[in-house]
């Protein structure tokens, strides 16, 4: 409920400060305002995901370039053009999800317009041919306005990111490491300076000319995301070789990580975050690689020794992480993944807020699959009746904003009842 209101307000409060802008700056040249729009497309439909980063777009760079040539009505065009999302399309992203995107970065659009306006900037297609002074404040002005848009929209993005899953916005701050954001920020906002003189001295079409630089960027990342790509091949290929030797549970984790992803986004959370958790739901057993082939496959009970066992194996597998330098960020999520919310899991005992977002819905998505795969000492639970269990212990054993994003995804895809 108060997500909905976060986010209706948020929608509010972009069109009515459109609304009173658009009266006060109209665009002046709507055909470089155009082309940029059309680059702004093409940037957000090739912009791809790294991992455990986030993803790499060029559209806030065509967008300030626009509102430092244009105005803010020019900016919020571009911006919104940018903001369509194929991806978000294809994947049915919830309509509020994608209005609240869009809205946010209006506001802090016309918030950075407003700095900008305030420190004396002025955009360059305003001025007329005696009045070539906007000055050497320029690109202070312009910079310290690129700093009021990332100030805004990470507030903006980091409150919705924080209801969605539970959690206060200053975790969340830390935790989506926003911080490692401002270099490419800065160095976007540069590219925008640049390309709004650009455009100032030759038109359009040195808007035009300027599509080869970005396409080359684009190509330097893909090859990083190649080698990503290949870097989680190695992954599940060590996963696999590791679920070999026990036929009950092999292709769990590869289900835990799809359950965990879905969840991930389900709840809107970040890139990072959803890459993240796939990773840590991949490895979420790997401590028990040292564990006797007979205790994991035993049928009757377990001795107090086996279980002791049994319990070691998240502060194993994290061990293990920690000395791999690319999947030490994942090592506390695999530490957590059995903690409860009530405080009695293992093996510290972490209860509620205690217990990082992506080891929450890693717990929900592993209980979900060891409840509906069948064990050597019980029979595998249908989707209907294993979910009923999770609403039992939602709440207080397991996180209910995971349960519900997990059953809300099962019901998406006809996995389970409601």
């Amino acid at each position: 409920m108060k997500l909905r209101v976060y986010y209706s307000a948020t929608i509010a409060a972009a069109v009515l400060a459109f609304t009173l802008w658009a009266r006060l700056s109209p665009v002046r040249d709507w055909k470089s305002i155009l082309v940029l729009c059309a680059f702004a497309f093409v940037a957000e439909t090739l912009a791809f995901q790294l991992p455990i980063s986030g993803s790499v777009s060029l559209g806030f760079a065509l967008g300030f370039a626009a509102l430092l040539y244009d105005g803010p009505v020019a900016a919020t065009l571009v911006a919104l053009v940018g903001s369509v999302s194929v991806q978000d399309i294809r994947d049915r992203r919830p309509l509020d999800v994608q209005l609240f995107n869009s809205a946010q970065l209006v506001l802090s659009i016309l918030v950075a317009a407003w700095v900008y306006a305030a420190l004396g900037g002025y955009p360059l297609a305003w001025v007329t041919a005696g009045a070539q002074g906007a000055g050497a404040l320029g690109l202070g002005a312009a910079m310290v306005a690129a700093t009021a848009f990332v100030v805004v929209n990470i507030a903006l993005v980091g409150e919705a990111v924080a209801l969605r899953a539970g959690m206060s916005i200053a975790r969340i701050l830390r935790e989506q490491s926003f911080g490692s954001y401002w270099i490419s920020f800065v160095m976007l906002a540069l590219l925008g300076y640049v390309l709004a003189r650009v455009v100032d001295s030759t038109g359009w079409i040195g808007a035009v000319l300027l599509a080869a630089p970005f396409v080359i960027a684009r190509k330097t990342f893909r090859v990083y995301l190649e080698l990503s790509a290949a870097y989680a091949d190695t992954v599940r290929s060590l996963v696999q070789a590791l679920e070999a030797k026990d036929p009950y549970t092999r292709g769990h984790s590869e289900r835990v990580a799809e359950y965990s992803k879905a969840m991930a986004a389900h709840l809107g959370l970040s890139p990072a975050l959803v890459e993240r958790v796939e990773i840590a739901a991949l490895l979420h057993d790997v401590g028990k690689v040292g564990i006797p082939e007979s205790t994991l496959i035993k049928e009757g009970p377990l001795t107090s020794s086996e279980y002791g066992e049994i319990r070691e194996h998240p502060t194993k597998g994290a061990s293990v992480l920690l000395e791999v330098e690319f999947l030490a960020d994942v090592a506390p999520i695999v530490a957590a993944h059995h903690e409860r919310m009530d405080g009695t899991g293992y093996p510290s005992g972490l209860a509620g807020g205690e217990i990082p977002i992506e080891a929450r819905l890693l717990a929900v998505a592993d209980a979900y699959d060891a409840m509906t795969s069948s064990r050597p000492y019980r029979a595998a639970l249908g989707a209907d009746e294993a979910a009923q269990e999770l609403r039992a212990v939602s709440g207080s054993q397991l996180d209910q904003v995971a349960v519900d994003a997990l059953l809300g995804h099962l019901e998406q895809t006809g996995a389970a009842g409601a």
